[in-house]
């Protein structure tokens, strides 16, 4: 493939993309360090995912560790233009209004991103959740805000006073599209039912 003469505009307009990315807060705190009440961002959600996937895939050889990592780095990608949408409650109008942005965010991408096309292909193709790496980076996506919730002793889960019977439902239905990441599930399920203090309702007499 020849090299365009605006190579170094585009590099430069991706840039600018990726910090649009950074931008999109998700509903999902840190645990409290030195910068209290710190939202996880887009960006740093997709790196977590992308690092947990390559760590794992070493114990899954059977799956395509490079085709994962592309998959954890765009599985949200559609949200620098549709933003974030809290999972836990969503209602059925709004995940049709959130259906409806992130399809208009994916044509928005490929317009913007003709010489990108393995971007907007291997959205598509994940979002399909037809292969097993899809389907696992798609459950490991479920899992991820449990692991801060429990780093961090349920602050999410307590800030939006969430049930710990939904919050497991929840992860129960959709990690069951990959027996692989299930089996982790059961660990922190088991975690999730053994915490104390984690959510408010471990406080009420």
């Amino acid at each position: 493939m020849s090299k365009p003469e605006n190579l170094h505009h585009r590099l430069l307009e991706l840039q600018k993309l990726l910090f649009d990315f950074t931008q999109i807060d998700r509903q999902i705190f840190f645990p409290d360090d030195n910068r209290q009440d710190r939202l996880e961002n887009d960006a740093e959600h997709s790196y977590s995912l992308a690092m947990a996937v390559w760590f794992l895939s070493q114990h899954f050889p059977h799956l395509d560790r490079d085709k994962m990592i592309r998959y954890a780095l765009i599985h949200d990608f559609v949200e620098v233009h549709a933003g974030d949408m809290q999972a836990i409650g969503r209602t059925e109008e709004q995940q049709k209004l959130k259906q409806k942005r992130e399809d208009e965010a994916l044509k928005k991408l490929e317009s913007e991103w003709p010489d990108f096309s393995e971007l907007t292909t291997s959205i598509t193709t994940y979002e399909a959740l037809n292969d097993p790496e899809a389907n696992f980076v798609y459950a490991l996506d479920k899992l991820m805000p449990m692991l801060l919730n429990l780093l961090s002793e349920g602050k999410t889960w307590k800030k939006y006073d969430f049930k710990r019977s939904v919050v497991i439902k929840q992860k129960d239905d959709k990690v069951l599209v990959s027996k692989e990441v299930n089996e982790l599930w059961q660990a922190y399920r088991q975690m999730i039912l053994d915490a104390k203090g984690h959510f408010n309702e471990d406080t009420k007499a």
